[in-house]
């Protein structure tokens, strides 16, 4: 069977490498990634503000831009509870950067929710015109990577294909790792994995030599 589609970070020797291997194939910009990139953005924008307002004695400007709070600073509106919502309705009020960078996150996850080439386009260009307006360094030069790989991402609004529960699995198995400071064998941290990511109970299953074949089902 031929691969039609492949799901990537930006990262570019991963690109070029299915490109070479499988031409035919769409490369797909994982939305996760995407989603990681643009609050890599806002989290610039918000260190500066908290530094800006450190230096002013801005109490409730630093207090609401603490570290901890960045999350809740770029969640989607759907997703606050109502006192979450209550202080980024605060912090819109008396912080025009950090509103800016706020409803420019929101406006690009809205980019990435259209299901046509055109309907992304049309919202992308929207997007393009406030970023260059507000004048936000790290959006401006986040603007530049997503003109890049527009193409790439055109592909994900088609497809709809994304790495999310891969990169899910991945952060549990490292936080598995980190806490149990290691596993010396490798039988049981598989087993450990599993269980851990919900995949089934481990007692009804060999994992003996998992790595090297496919369990037979009972």
């Amino acid at each position: 069977m031929s691969v039609e589609h492949f799901a990537v970070d930006m990262h570019e020797p991963f690109i070029a490498a299915i490109e070479r291997e499988c031409p035919n194939a769409k490369v797909c910009v994982d939305r996760f990634h995407l989603a990681q990139k643009v609050n890599e953005a806002f989290d610039k924008v918000r260190r500066f503000e908290f530094k800006k307002a450190k230096e002013t004695n801005d109490k409730v400007s630093r207090d609401m831009l603490e570290p901890h709070r960045r999350f809740i600073l770029v969640a989607r509106e759907k997703d606050l509870s109502k006192s979450e919502q209550k202080l980024v309705d605060k912090l819109r009020r008396i912080n025009e950067p950090i509103h800016t960078a706020m409803l420019l996150v929101e406006y690009f996850h809205k980019a990435l929710d259209k299901k046509t080439i055109k309907g992304f386009r049309e919202t992308l260009t929207t997007w393009y015109r406030v970023v260059r307006e507000s004048k936000l360094e790290p959006f401006l030069k986040f603007a530049k990577t997503i003109r890049k790989y527009r193409r790439n991402i055109e592909a994900y609004i088609t497809s709809r294909l994304t790495t999310a529960v891969a990169e899910g699995l991945n952060n549990k198995i490292k936080v598995l790792r980190r806490m149990g400071y290691g596993y010396t064998n490798p039988t049981s941290y598989c087993r450990k994995i599993l269980q851990r990511c919900g995949y089934l109970n481990h007692l009804s299953i060999n994992t003996d030599e998992f790595f090297y074949k496919v369990p037979a089902p009972r």
